[in-house]
């Protein structure tokens, strides 16, 4: 009885009924293909996995979160969805006689029909594995709920498929979403420039060392017999992770006659530059896979799966230039992308907010830790308006309507429905007066209609999110470096307790899930009095947050330790009331906070894509709407104006949700760096060859170097002082003032401008700056006037956390 009501419950909160690995026999994809036979590994992990079950979430808030259950065409068709798993997690355009994607207008009429790309299904984890890609998930599935297994292992068994099934859309799930490039970015930046020279197989030595690109594990460098793509174990890896490869469609000529096949045509010297023989999508993984930071290999360019960590973000990968290789560097969109520091992509290029917002590849930490709200929503296709349970994702908050619609806009984000549901939403380049002058709001039951890419994710979200909750933190203290190191070679213990006590306060009062009450955040000794015992890190180092005269007070034993039922040790209260795993703080308290308080470049905050009427206004709640105006910033004249650009016009109120953001987890804060949305403060340093130092080592230095630049005032009078970093043109070209950049009207900008004069931007608002900073490496001022000692305990505090 008890196995089913827990399935049930699961079944019910978790967006439907378990699926099961669909037995559809499909197609083979590629006649290359002969899966491996990989050993599933027991090696154990060195970072934190979360093995949540359906109770804890729903008690912790997190199922379900938002008020919208799925399309209707999933409803309707929910089993049909679950058989075809995975047939459905790519899928391609079929064009109807006479149109193809080198004849579709902007915004044009739908002229195809979308059909899936099966895909293999991954035998049981009882048996050898395809991939090792495969065999690393069946290997992540089965650490996971030890003790659940002994008494219940029907329902661990489902619980790992759902998990591991999650973790296939993270790195496989495309839904269509090549489109974008070949189609939408084609209008920006030429057909002849959509075309990725990384894909090279004689890349694949120095993928990472050159674009800080992460090789697909399963794959060995290829030669002529494979067209001079990488050999994979997957058919459809590209090589480099997160990239997804199909054929193209077959090449014809004038008179409809196919003068190269995709499958069967041998090689051509220019096939690579003209995507003649595969397209490629993206799935979360190209900005989300990394090094494991507790874990790291030997050689960046040959890791091994274990070296791998899907959650923790790619602060080393040079993304938006990987897109834009083949571009003639005074193009003006080259101009925009290369300001982008490296782990960092603005993700409103597509649907452009115009304003030059670049923000780090986030860190997926620990989310079952996180603080959870209750918004006010409206239902995307019912129109109804009531309350839901929702985090808040995004810098600032934005995407604030449940996990599900949050995590489904993402795959619109980078292209999923993009000619179908998105573009004709965009503002139509070179249209100054009417409805297409401006965005529209993305309709959600449209796109589910029209769209049935849509329907594919929609239906996966739930598995999607079951498996982003299993993550948890990186902890240095079980690091290794690739030199044999240990972690704990790089902290000085004895300096943490004091660290610990500078952090509750003047940290903790926003960087803390355990929130104290708003009337004393400004108080450091009764933050101080408020934190006293509790612990900020994880279970396994908590003695090290305390000097040993605390640990062995019997005042504080009293106070705060109690035995841990399961083990009998002592431990802090926090971790046996809530659970070993939910006892952890997450080191943030997800409020917003007015950026005129934060004081940092205040354009992201400004992002206003979901705002009412704008193009994402289905994917913010009614009390993201509502939030109170965080003030009023001056009205400038628009910059690239000769003589006059520059110059303030009266105050412009922000109003309608944006002005703020969040206050974000510093988990694994050692491992990320450099800081803030835009990766500023602090700078990457380099290897012997020149790549990016991403060993442990390495990690650490870029650590220091950031909280000692955080711990610096940006303030040009005070000695020392950051130096402030603005990213400029670096030649001169000609820029069209529309949102495509295109247009017989070259405005001439000339090498050194910042690029956030042209940036930010709107063309169909061109007489003021749509934001107006440039100095990205400032504000975040809090602790720059501690001590330098109590600075150093800081700094070695957090390497705990």
């Amino acid at each position: 009885m008890k196995k089913i009501l827990l399935a049930g419950l699961f079944s019910t909160l978790l967006y439907g009924p378990l699926a099961v690995a669909s037995t559809h026999a499909s197609a083979p994809e590629d006649a290359t293909h002969q899966p491996a036979k990989v050993p599933v590994s027991k090696a154990p992990y060195s970072r934190t996995l979360r093995s949540n079950t359906p109770a804890d979430l729903k008690r912790l808030g997190l199922l379900p979160t938002g008020i919208y259950e799925g399309s209707l065409q999933v409803q309707e068709k929910q089993k049909w969805y679950e058989e075809h798993f995975y047939n459905t997690l790519a899928s391609r355009k079929v064009w109807k006689d006479g149109t193809s994607p080198y004849t579709h207008e902007f915004g044009g009429p739908i002229t195809w029909d979308i059909v899936p790309i099966p895909q293999y299904v991954p035998p049981p984890c009882d048996q050898p594995q395809p991939t090792g890609y495969d065999a690393e998930g069946c290997r992540m599935a089965n650490a996971m709920y030890k003790d659940l297994e002994r008494t219940d292992p029907e329902l661990v068994k489902e619980l790992r498929e759902k998990l591991r099934r999650g973790r296939d859309v993270w790195h496989k799930g495309t839904f269509g979403n090549q489109d974008e490039e070949y189609i939408q970015t084609a209008r920006i930046v030429g057909q002849e420039n959509i075309w990725y020279p990384w894909l090279d197989t004689r890349t694949r030595p120095y993928r990472f060392t050159k674009w800080g690109m992460i090789n697909d594990p399963d794959c060995v460098q290829g030669d002529a017999s494979t067209n001079w793509y990488d050999k994979c174990q997957d058919p459809h890896s590209s090589g480099v992770l997160g990239y997804r490869k199909y054929h193209a469609d077959p090449l014809k000529d004038a008179n409809g006659k196919v003068i190269f096949d995709p499958r069967t045509s041998p090689y051509r010297e220019d096939e690579l530059k003209k995507n003649l023989r595969y397209v490629v999508g993206g799935a979360c993984t190209q900005c989300h896979v990394a090094f494991d930071p507790t874990n790291p290999p030997k050689d960046p360019n040959n890791p091994k799966w274990e070296n791998l960590h899907e959650l923790i973000g790619n602060q080393y990968v040079n993304q938006p230039m990987g897109y834009i290789t083949a571009i003639a560097k005074d193009h003006p969109a080259y101009q925009v992308l290369q300001g982008a520091r490296v782990g960092t992509v603005d993700t409103s290029l597509q649907a452009s907010d115009f304003q030059h917002n670049p923000g780090t590849q986030n860190n997926i930490t620990d989310f079952v830790n996180r603080r959870v709200f209750v918004h006010k929503m409206k239902h995307p296709i019912t129109g109804e308006i009531k309350e839901g349970r929702t985090q808040q994702i995004l810098k600032g908050g934005e995407d604030s309507v449940g996990d599900r619609l949050a995590l489904i806009r993402v795959y619109v984000n980078i292209g999923m429905c993009t000619e179908e549901c998105w573009v004709p939403k965009f503002p139509k380049p070179g249209t100054f007066f009417g409805e297409k002058s401006h965005q529209r709001p993305f309709s959600v039951k449209q796109c589910a209609a029209d769209c049935e890419a849509w329907n594919h994710a929609d239906a996966k979200m739930g598995d999607l999110a079951f498996f982003l909750l299993s993550g948890g933190p990186t902890d240095l203290m079980k690091a290794k470096d690739v030199d044999g190191t240990p972690g704990s070679k790089y902290i000085d213990l004895a300096q943490v307790p004091r660290g610990r006590d500078v952090f509750a306060k003047n940290c903790a009062g926003c960087h803390s899930s355990f929130v104290p009450p708003a009337n004393i955040r400004e108080d450091k000794e009764a933050l101080a009095a408020f934190f006293k015992g509790h612990v900020f890190g994880s279970p396994d180092t908590w003695q090290y947050e305390f000097t040993a005269a605390e640990r062995n007070s019997p005042e504080f034993q009293k106070k705060y330790l109690a035995k841990d039922p399961k083990t009998g040790r002592m431990l802090p209260k926090q971790f046996v009331e809530r659970g070993l795993q939910y006892g952890q703080d997450w080191l943030g308290n997800d409020e917003p906070t007015p950026f005129g308080v934060i004081g940092t470049n205040m354009c992201r905050a400004m992002h206003d894509n979901h705002n009412d009427g704008h193009i994402w206004d289905e994917f913010s709640s009614i009390t993201y709407k509502e939030r109170p105006s965080p003030g009023s910033v001056p009205r400038v004249l628009n910059r690239m104006v000769p003589g006059l650009g520059g110059a303030a016009m009266g105050r412009k109120t922000i109003e309608g949700g944006p002005g703020y953001l969040r206050n974000v987890s510093l988990l694994s804060l050692w491992a990320i760096a450099p800081f803030l949305h835009n990766n500023a403060i602090g700078e990457l340093t380099n290897l012997p060859d020149g790549s990016i130092d991403y060993t442990v080592k390495g990690r650490i230095k870029q650590f220091e170097l950031a909280m000692a630049e955080l711990l610096t005032s940006d303030n040009p009078q005070v000695t020392p002082h950051r130096e402030p970093k603005i990213t400029r043109a670096t030649l001169d070209f000609g820029l069209a003032p529309r949102e495509d950049m295109q247009g017989p009207i070259k405005l001439p900008v000339k090498a050194g401008t910042p690029v956030a004069y042209f940036a930010s931007s709107d063309p169909h608002s061109p007489l003021f700056q749509k934001c107006d900073d440039v100095v990205e490496n400032k504000g975040h001022q809090f602790g720059v006037d501690l001590p330098a000692a109590d600075k150093k305990a800081l700094t070695e505090f957090l390497k705990m956390m």
